[in-house]
Order: C-alpha cells, then structure tokens, then sequence
C-alpha cells in the first residue's frame, strides 16, 4: 500500500483561492489596525540597582538574598512586574478613585492596552486609549504604581522589624521579671543572716583553738621586753655608780628609760609594773638607789613572767569540751550548705538578669540595624516622566499590528482551503474495505 501523501492538489487549490488568501490578509489587517485606540502615550522608568550592606552588631548580618541574584534574572523580575495582574489591579483601584475610569473596568482590561519596552536599564510604558488625556493618565499612573510596586517588594520585609520589636517586648518582661526575683531574694536578708552566722560560728571555734598560744606568745614578748629593759638599767647605775656627776646625756638616758617601764607597764594592765608619775619622767637626776629600787622591781617582774611562761608550756591547749566541739562544727557545716546553696540561688537569678538584659541590648541594637535597612533597597525605580505619542510613532505601530493582523488572515485563510481541500479528496477517492480471505 502507498502511504506518501501527494501535496500537489493542496498547493494547487491554493493558487486557485490566492484571492481569498489575499482578502482575508486585507480584512485581518485592517481589523488589527481599526482595533488600536487612536491616541497613545509613553512613562519612561530607570531601574537604578543598589547594593547595600549595613551591619551594626557584630552578631547580626543584614543580607538580603536579593543582592545574590544575577543582573538578567533582576531584570527579568523586574519587567515581569509591569504586567503583574496585581499592579494592573492596583492601577485600576487607583484610577477609579481618581475618577479617571470607568467603574466596570477592571485590571484585566487595562493590560490589554499596554505595551512594554525596554534598553538595558530603561522602562518604556505605553498606554493606549480613545483619547490623548486618557491614554496620559493611564500611562503615567501605571509607571508611578509600578515604582511604588518595586519599592515594596524590593525593600526589606517590615514584618521582621515588627518581630523584632515583639521580641523586644517579650525580653524587657523577662528582664524585669529577673530583676524583680534578684530585689526579692535581696530583701528577704537570709542571705546576710546565715553569712552571720558562719562568721560567728568560725570565730568560736578559732578562738577556742588560739586562745593558749595567743597568751603563751603575749608573755613571751613581755618576757624579752622585760629582760632587755632590765640589762638598760643594770648598765645605767653603772654609769652612774662611775660617774656621780650626772650630765645631759645620763639624763636623758633616765629619762627614756623610766618612758620604757611606764609603756611596758601599760600595755601589760593585767600586770603593772609599778606606778610611775609622769614628772619623774621631767627630772634631770635619779640616785643610785633610786635605781636599785627600779632594778629589783624589774627583776621581780620578770622572774613572774619567766615562771608564767613556764607554767604555761607544761599545759596542754586549751579545748572546748568534744560535745561543745561536735555540735559547733554540725551548726557550721549546715550554716555553710546554707550559705552555698542562697549563693547559687544568688548567682542563678543574676545570670538570668544580666542574659535578659544583655538579650534586650542585642534586639535594641538589631532594631536600629533594621530601620536602617528598611531605608536601603536593593533596587529603586525613578520615574522620569509621559509624554504623548507623536503620530509617526503611532504610524509605525498601526503598520506593526496590521501586519500581524494580515499574517494571521493568511494563516487563517490557508488552513481554511487546505481542509476544505482534504474534505473533497476525501469523497472523491472513498476507502475500502478489505475482503476477508478464505481457508
């Protein structure tokens, strides 16, 4: 069976319409041209990308994704938008308030009458209509819509600000909170009790350890003291005893000895030395025996503390009994646990207050980054102004849409006798059935 298609009748048929072919290129082109409105005017746009980065806060980054995409994919984006059913609705909306049109019209209508041009960063927006202002409001509202439009979308997000801000919220309450549990524990003064009371408790028990080595250790000092006092005044009624004629130096000698004894004999009020008046501590002279007198109360003196000192190393250290000793140091202990336990309860209540306002710093600072950014777009779109359509231009655009009108009458027409033509081969050569074959 031959299944090659002959085209020959088809071209054939037609060569015999071409008149038809012409007619409907004539009909559909002058269809095109009668449907274009008679005025038009032009908005000229300039897409002006900027690139910004602000960061305030080491911890936070501002970058938008934006600043990622490429310059065709941006641009891309940016002509999708001319003709985004939701800018034609806004400049719809905007129209009608304005009372520039009609109130049954809608954006879908108004996309229909605009055309879109652009060179490299420049937007060319024009707008058709019955009239020469019509097609100027149209125009001109589009292209002040569509930069409002880039603005918005191309401007960082208002509601992270606004999160911020309810975070910002949330961190103040909690730093109050904080802050009003850390007063509270502050106020009840269990804290200033119980270190007190381990302050108490530990001196009881140093003093009752020290007590007989502080007292042994204070008449040792007495002791040397007294001895080297004493070597003073055996060595001056020496000098004197050589030399009875008593000159400015023996004086003073006698005098800053007898200042000595008065000074140890203070200190020591348990034990006195003797009473001295303060004005043998005036006079110039001092006899022999006067001195005599002095040595063997200084002597006496310190043989006491000489035989004390004795007494008190053969004793053994002065304790508190073991059951005084045990309940002291159970009472310390526990005062201790105490203590620690309201200083981690201290320090815990201080770490949150000083995380939540350290958090408050951070969301401050983060909001102040944000509306900065919120200033800062990635693109801006700056409208240069409309202007109307001189007739040459809309003379090559009547050209333009009546030659697509007239291509598609072509096309019409042609696919027309080309059915038309495999209809009638259809009946003229009908099909057959095969014959069923036999055994």
């Amino acid at each position: 069976m031959n299944d090659e298609i002959d085209l020959k009748p088809y071209l054939q048929a037609l060569l015999r319409r071409w008149w038809l072919i012409i007619g409907m290129a004539v009909i559909g082109g002058t269809i095109a041209v009668l449907r274009i409105p008679p005025y038009a005017a032009s908005s000229s746009l300039l897409i002006v990308p900027v690139s910004s980065q602000v960061t305030l806060d080491n911890r936070f980054t501002s970058r938008d994704s934006l600043l990622f995409t490429t310059t065709t994919n941006q641009r891309e984006a940016l002509l999708g938008l001319v003709k985004d059913p939701t800018l034609a609705e806004r400049v719809a909306n905007t129209l009608r308030a304005a009372g520039t049109l009609p109130t049954d019209v809608g954006g879908s209508e108004l996309v229909g009458l605009i055309t879109v041009e652009t060179d490299g960063d420049l937007v060319k927006i024009t707008a058709r209509a019955d009239s020469s202002d019509h097609a100027r409001q149209i125009a001109e509202g589009w292209a002040q819509e569509y930069a409002r439009l880039v603005a918005e979308t191309y401007t960082r997000d208002v509601t992270s600000l606004e999160l911020v801000q309810q975070q910002l919220r949330e961190a103040q309450e909690r730093y109050r909170t904080a802050q009003a549990a850390v007063e509270a524990f502050i106020a009840k003064g269990e804290l200033t009790e119980v270190e007190q009371t381990v302050r108490r408790l530990s001196d009881i028990v140093n003093s009752a350890r020290s007590s007989g080595t502080e007292r042994f250790a204070s008449y040792l000092r007495r002791n040397n003291e007294l001895e080297q006092v004493l070597r003073d005044a055996q060595l001056l009624r020496a000098r004197l005893a050589g030399q009875p004629n008593t000159d400015g130096n023996t004086a003073d000698a006698v005098a800053a000895l007898l200042l000595r004894i008065r000074n140890l004999s203070d200190r020591g009020a348990d034990r006195p030395i003797l009473q001295i008046d303060s004005s043998l501590t005036d006079r110039a002279t001092v006899t022999l025996a006067e001195l005599d007198q002095l040595i063997e109360v200084l002597d006496t003196e310190y043989r006491a503390v000489r035989a004390e000192i004795q007494r008190l190393s053969r004793l053994q250290p002065e304790e508190l009994s073991p059951e005084i000793s045990q309940q002291l140091y159970e009472q310390l202990a526990a005062a201790q646990t105490r203590l620690e336990q309201l200083y981690g309860q201290q320090r815990e209540l201080t770490r949150d207050r000083d995380t939540a306002f350290e958090l408050v710093q951070v969301l401050l600072r983060r909001i102040n980054e944000l509306q900065v950014a919120d200033s800062a777009p990635q693109v801006t779109v700056r409208y240069l102004g409309t202007v109307n359509n001189p007739p040459a231009v809309l003379g090559r655009q009547a050209i333009t849409q009546a030659a697509i009108g007239a291509l598609a009458g072509i096309v019409l027409s042609a696919m027309v006798i080309i059915v038309r033509e495999a209809i009638v081969i259809a009946r003229r050569n009908p099909s057959t059935q095969p014959k069923p074959t036999g055994d």
